[in-house]
C-alpha cells in the first residue's frame, strides 16, 4: 500500500499500534512468570488485561474507519523484546531479572505514550474524533500503568540499596 495521503499514514500507524500490543501480549506472561515479587505480578496481570482492551479499541477504530490493518512489524517493540533475550542470555538473578524487567517495561509504556499520542492527534486532525476517543483511553492506560512501573521500580531500588553491590551514592 502507497502513502500518499493522512489517512494512509494513520491507519499505516494504527496497523503499527496493532502489531506492537500483539507482541506485548505474547510478552507479558513470560516477563510476569519471571517475576518474583506478587506486587510486579499483579501488575503485569493487569497490564495484560488493558492490553487486551486496548487491542479491541484498535479493532474498534478499524471497523470505524471501514480499514483493515496493513501487514507490519512493530520494531519498537520488536527493539524491546530483543533487549530482554539479550539480559536473559546474561543469566542475572532474579532479583536483577526483576529491576530488568520493570526498566523494560517503563520503556514499553513510554513507547507506548508517544505512539497513542500520535495516534491521537491524527485521529483529531482527520476529524475521527470517535477513533480519538478510544485511542485517548488506551493512552490514558498507558499513562497510569507507566506511573504503577515507576512506582515499582523505586521500591525495588531502595530494596537493591542493600543488595551486595547495591550501594547507591547521591
Amino acid at each position: 500500500m502507497s502513502m500518499t495521503t493522512p489517512r494512509d499514514l494513520f491507519i499505516h500507524e494504527l496497523s503499527d499500534a496493532m502489531s506492537a500490543e500483539q507482541q506485548i501480549l505474547k510478552m507479558l506472561p513470560q516477563i510476569r512468570e519471571e517475576s518474583q515479587r506478587p506486587a510486579i505480578k499483579q501488575a503485569l496481570q493487569q497490564h495484560e488485561q488493558e492490553t487486551q482492551q486496548q487491542v479491541q479499541n484498535i479493532q474498534a477504530v478499524f471497523q470505524q474507519l471501514g480499514a483493515k490493518p496493513t501487514a507490519t512489524t512493530c520494531f519498537g517493540v520488536k527493539g524491546i523484546e530483543e533487549e530482554h533475550k539479550a539480559i536473559r542470555k546474561e543469566k542475572p538473578s532474579p532479583e536483577i531479572l526483576d529491576m530488568a524487567n520493570l526498566d523494560g517495561t517503563a520503556k514499553t509504556e513510554h513507547y507506548e505514550m508517544a505512539m497513542y499520542g500520535g495516534l491521537v492527534q491524527m485521529a483529531t486532525d482527520l476529524g475521527e474524533n470517535q477513533a480519538a476517543r478510544l485511542l485517548q483511553q488506551n493512552l490514558d492506560q498507558e499513562r497510569e500503568m507507566a506511573k504503577r512501573v515507576e512506582l515499582l521500580a523505586r521500591d525495588l531500588g531502595k530494596q537493591a540499596k542493600t543488595m551486595p553491590g547495591g550501594r547507591v551514592t547521591a
